[in-house]
């Protein structure tokens, strides 16, 4: 049995602006989660209303996880980003020709 070297399955990128692109990503959608955060937060002593301040409650549950999540994939893909970019890596992804 021949031993076959994997080709990455993208075929219009590779896996280098995978990486990149998702580490830009992740931190964009980590940024903006911070900032819903904080537009909620804002609302908080505008609301008086226990049914509207219970739905706001929910909702920075979910801000929150989700910045939290982000987060963890920001730190995840700028490893990968860097590691991607490093010369053992470089030469797997990119031979020279």
């Amino acid at each position: 049995m021949e031993a076959k070297k994997p080709a990455f399955g993208l075929k219009d990128c590779s896996p280098i602006e995978v990486a990149s692109a998702m580490h830009s990503f992740s931190r964009d959608m980590q940024s903006y989660y911070k900032m819903v955060h904080g537009q909620l937060i804002d609302q908080l002593d505008e609301i008086t209303d226990e049914s509207e301040l219970s739905k706001l409650k929910t909702d920075l549950q979910d801000v929150n996880q989700k910045m939290e999540y982000f987060h963890v994939l920001n730190n995840a893909a700028s490893i990968v980003a860097t590691l991607a970019h490093s010369p053992v890596m470089l030469e797997e992804f990119c031979p020279t020709k």
